[in-house]
């Protein structure tokens, strides 16, 4: 070998700093990606039909965190088994951060015990990002109905009979399915469950008197409340809620041990960046911190929690087994 090639052969610590470099590569471009956080628009899958109360919350946070974020955040509804559709796609997304979503009560933990299989595990499949928002389920009937209170309700659908008395929900497996069966139970009745593709379509048929109840999230229900359409019997929470000071509770009204609040968790694919994830939570908590936007949500039946993952973790923990009870009780199963 010549001293020319000599000097054009690469040294062993010239290959070694090369090989680094290269090996570092993707290090650094995905750090420089986390830093960039978000250059371009976001998805926020919402597992329900548009109209229903997850959507038009949900649009409402977009609205607010794509302002806070610099970047849009386009809503995309993927409704199906009461959620489950939804939140499995929120899990097989890539995580980068540009994709993440809501999760009711229903996929994080009822359907634990409801579903013979989920398509995901709501333990560890996911990266929490925030508990969002609670809200009560309202037990309505039309505002034709004779009867004025929860007491008259009972003695009018004992006095019709078993099955006779038709509720309206948006679907199998929702709070307000579920919920009302437990409450049927509770109340040693059994009424007539007529699911439906939205909770929206549902109250018109109430409305309508093509069905005779409901036990819907308030939101769904709060306008044609608010317009004598329908009228509110009792609230599923232990206490009374605020946007209804005179409606009294389940428990109020006879119900023992009755004590349903349906809530809902922004969440993202497991294995999001640590950076990104601390970056939508902390967009998330200032926009519940904000006055203006509490008030709007109350205005639509909704308490804004925007706490952190770790209160939404405690949640989905101490939910699993409470409405593996509730499922039980109810007697309702998937297959």
């Amino acid at each position: 070998m010549t001293a020319d090639e000599e000097t054009r052969m690469p040294s062993r610590r010239s290959v070694l700093a090369a090989l680094g470099g290269a090996l570092a590569m993707p290090a650094l471009r995905s750090a420089a990606a986390q830093d960039a956080f978000p250059n371009r628009p976001l998805r926020m899958i919402v597992p329900f039909p548009p109209g229903g109360s997850t959507d038009v919350l949900a649009r409402v946070i977009g609205e607010r965190l794509g302002a806070g974020l610099g970047q849009p955040v386009v809503i995309e509804n993927r409704p199906g088994a009461a959620g489950n559709v939804g939140v499995d796609a929120i899990a097989r997304a890539e995580a980068d951060g540009y994709t993440f979503g809501v999760s009711t009560i229903g996929p994080l933990s009822a359907h634990v015990t409801l579903y013979a299989r989920l398509p995901f595990n709501p333990l560890t499949d996911f990266t929490y990002l925030a508990d969002i928002y609670e809200i009560p389920n309202v037990f309505v009937v039309n505002a034709q109905n004779p009867v004025r209170n929860m007491q008259e309700f009972l003695a009018w659908a004992k006095q019709r009979g078993a099955g006779k008395v038709s509720y309206g929900t948006p679907g199998i497996g929702t709070t307000a399915h579920l919920g009302t069966e437990f409450f049927a139970r509770r109340a040693g009745l059994e009424l007539l469950h007529v699911p439906y593709r939205t909770g929206a379509v549902a109250v018109q048929d109430l409305i309508a008197g093509r069905i005779d109840v409901m036990f819907d999230n308030l939101p769904t229900i709060i306008g044609q409340i608010q317009g004598g359409q329908i009228r509110p019997l009792a609230v599923s929470t232990a206490r009374r809620w605020p946007g209804l000071p005179e409606v009294p509770t389940m428990m109020e009204s006879g119900i023992a041990d009755f004590d349903v609040t349906s809530w809902s968790g922004m969440i993202a694919p497991k294995g999001l960046p640590e950076p990104i994830a601390r970056r939508l939570t902390a967009e998330l908590i200032k926009i519940g911190q904000d006055p203006a936007f509490r008030a709007r949500f109350e205005q639509m039946g909704a308490v804004a929690t925007m706490k952190g993952p770790e209160v939404l973790r405690a949640r989905v923990d101490a939910e699993i087994p409470r409405w593996a009870e509730v499922v039980k009780a109810a007697g309702a199963r998937v297959d």
